[in-house]
């Protein structure tokens, strides 16, 4: 992919404004390495083992070499992750939230299908069916909250897809081998999508709604890597609580009991999640708050105040005029108004003559 991007990408022509071009190589390369080995040790963990050397010699070497990855970022001028990100508590809460939300969407996902082959019977193709409503139905409700969130607070509307979610979790967990999938699954699916797409859409506004204009690129591959990082978690997790209740042995329905920890294990993950956004979570919104400098404010009320002044100081001369202007008019008319008199009394005594 990388080298078809190279052959497709048209060059640049020389248009853009940024003078440092140097590649952060060190940073790249001890980030990359130890998110990969990190993962590694996750993914690997419940069937290799936590404590073998296959698995714990790369987590060693991958918490070495994040941590070497933020004194890099620290030490250099051109970080390919600038610590400044982080003073965002909008990308904070979002990338908490999103991983403990990719855990739980994950571990559900991978235990329901498991519960479907392993203790219903499904076959792959059934299984997979089973998943259309959970995907038609996130679409649509993307769709539809795109104009719920200018609205609605993004924090108010991630704690409701959390109780929804919570709620799939606890449906999921009464799956018994004879449950009808109308019944139990179908109903846990729709809560699930109703849970996921919220919860989902508002952490991808907040994460980048306080980015620089240059920041949005590492923003976003910042957000992407905690949900990628939430998948190999969460699935973590609920194996180790699955394998605890259930025997090497067990199958079909004595496989029940570590699947119903593994979905109560995901109520959990939602309870945390729901109490991170309620202590992280911005109680704002960006596009609800804009900010105002209050000198501008004063400067613009002063000159409102002196505007008002100069006006009524000119209305006041305005009428002092147009008093003036009245009085002589009067005058005038007075004046008229006598010599008229006057000259109707002499014609009149002359005619008397």
């Amino acid at each position: 992919m990388g080298f078809l991007g190279f052959v497709a990408i048209p060059a640049e022509k020389n248009i853009s404004t940024i003078e440092d071009r140097r590649v952060d190589i060190l940073g790249i390369s001890s980030f990359t390495i130890g998110v990969v080995t990190v993962i590694y040790y996750l993914s690997e963990g419940p069937s290799a083992g936590w404590a073998v050397a296959s698995t714990l010699v790369p987590l060693c070497v991958g918490v070495a070499l994040l941590i070497c990855f933020i004194v890099i970022e620290y030490k250099i001028d051109y970080p390919i992750m600038p610590l400044r990100i982080w003073r965002s508590r909008r990308l904070v809460a979002s990338c908490i939230i999103i991983i403990c939300v990719s855990a739980g969407i994950n571990a559900i996902i991978f235990f329901t299908s498991l519960t479907f082959q392993n203790v219903q019977g499904y076959s792959s193709i059934k299984t997979s069916l089973a998943y259309i409503v959970q995907g038609v139905g996130a679409i649509a409700s993307i769709v539809a909250l795109t104009k719920l969130v200018t609205m609605v607070r993004t924090k108010f509307i991630t704690i409701v897809g959390w109780l929804f979610f919570i709620g799939s979790s606890i449906l999921f967990a009464q799956i018994q081998v004879n449950s009808s999938y109308w019944s139990v699954a179908f109903p846990g699916m729709i809560l699930n999508f109703l849970g996921m797409a919220p919860i989902w859409l508002c952490c991808q506004i907040n994460s980048v709604a306080d980015a620089n204009n240059e920041d949005q690129g590492v923003v976003g591959a910042v957000y992407n890597v905690s949900m990628q990082i939430g998948a190999p978690i969460g699935i973590a997790i609920t194996n180790i609580v699955a394998n605890a209740r259930n025997s090497p042995t067990a199958v079909g329905a004595e496989l029940l009991p570590g699947y119903h920890a593994a979905f109560y294990t995901c109520v959990i993950m939602g309870g945390v999640g729901l109490v991170a956004t309620i202590i992280f979570a911005a109680n704002n919104d960006v596009h609800k708050t804009p900010e105002v400098d209050v000198t501008e404010v004063a400067a613009i009320s002063a000159g409102a105040g002196e505007e008002d002044d100069l006006e009524t100081g000119q209305n006041s001369e305005i009428l002092e005029i147009k008093k003036s202007e009245s009085s002589e008019a009067e005058g005038a008319t007075i004046s008229r108004g006598s010599s008229t008199s006057l000259s109707e009394r002499s014609e009149k005594k002359a005619e008397v003559k």
